[in-house]
């Protein structure tokens, strides 16, 4: 069997969630007894057309993808294709609809991205907290300015989706003295006394928070969930952060609150097409952009290289754990 790697990235080699010993993705594909195709360092990802991803996967039994598109037009060309697996958690980029009616498996590397987009939020919201580029900024020109910022201590953060993304945020922002508020679909009582959390109704997470974390994956539900009437209801001094997916949130209409000093700041590491020079954020002072970079850590990068191994390999096997299949 192929499998064809077009997820960039995947040369990394090196820790998984700890391991003291190194570990090389490749070698996983090949002890399962696969034929190893990697093209991760040609450029694949969602501005590819369908006729380049059919060039690399036409031969393909399995395929490790990024966030190139894998279409119903496609996968009707690629009679061989068996089993996908993105390298990340979000499938938006696959139609699920599409593999499961021609009996492909789709898997994600859950527990390998989490942690560290979690960790990435935390970074926007102590960025926003304390502003110390700021204070840098200020004392490399020779100034001695005291700086009062509002802190994190004692604020309210809202997180909007409460997978594993929401409650890895909750883990790091909990010992910060932040209160946590959380919706979702399926609210738990039992995640109250667990992460520290409580649950509301969207309004009033959006009225109460201080800041507010999107962690949604972007489905038909989702697609546009914050615009206009939502950011109305956050306070004037609010932070909105977008880790999901860019047409997740109205950008423009966050634009025009950050212009109006109706939202106190907006951090986006998603936008509506990738990659993005345009984004309807850019130069707002009030804005922090990342490109698209939440999960992309040396250690974390590595992780899901040998989670998505993982995945194909133990597929191939028949003792692939079910938490990693997109339902």
């Amino acid at each position: 069997m192929r499998v064809v790697i077009t997820s960039r990235g995947f040369a990394e080699k090196g820790e998984f969630q700890g391991s003291s010993s190194p570990n090389d993705p490749e070698s996983i594909l090949r002890e399962a007894g696969f034929e190893v195709v990697n093209l991760s360092s040609a450029g694949f990802g969602a501005q590819s057309t369908e006729n380049e991803i059919f060039e690399a996967l036409k031969d393909a039994d399995a395929a490790i993808v990024g966030l190139e598109p894998i279409t119903e037009s496609l996968i009707r060309r690629l009679p061989k294709l068996r089993a996908v697996t993105r390298r990340g958690i979000g499938y938006d980029s696959v139609d699920i609809d599409a593999c499961r009616a021609r009996g492909i498996t789709v898997m994600r590397t859950t527990g390998a991205v989490e942690g560290a987009v979690a960790e990435h939020v935390m970074a926007y919201l102590l960025y926003f907290a304390r502003r110390l580029d700021l204070q840098n900024q200020s004392m490399q020109s020779g100034h001695w300015e005291r700086m009062a910022m509002p802190g994190l201590a004692g604020s309210t953060l809202g997180l909007i989706g409460f997978g594993g993304i929401g409650k890895e945020i909750a883990r790091r922002a909990a010992p910060f003295g932040v209160r946590i508020l959380y919706t979702c679909r399926h609210p738990d009582p039992a995640w109250e006394t667990e992460f520290g959390v409580s649950y509301a109704p969207m309004d009033e997470l959006l009225r109460e928070s201080d800041a507010v974390s999107v962690n949604v994956p972007l489905t038909p539900a989702t697609r546009g969930m914050i615009g206009e009437a939502e950011l109305s209801l956050m306070k004037p001094d609010a932070v909105l952060i977008n880790i999901a997916r860019g047409p997740v949130v109205d950008a423009a209409a966050v634009r025009r609150h950050l212009d109006q000093g109706t939202l106190g700041g907006a951090a986006a590491d998603v936008f509506d097409h990738e990659p993005c020079t345009d984004s309807p954020l850019m130069g707002s002072e009030k804005a922090v952009l990342t490109p698209h970079t939440a999960s992309f850590t040396k250690r974390n990068a590595a992780g899901m290289n040998i989670r998505a191994a993982r995945n194909i390999a133990e597929w191939a096997r028949g003792t692939l754990d079910p938490k990693y299949v997109v339902k």
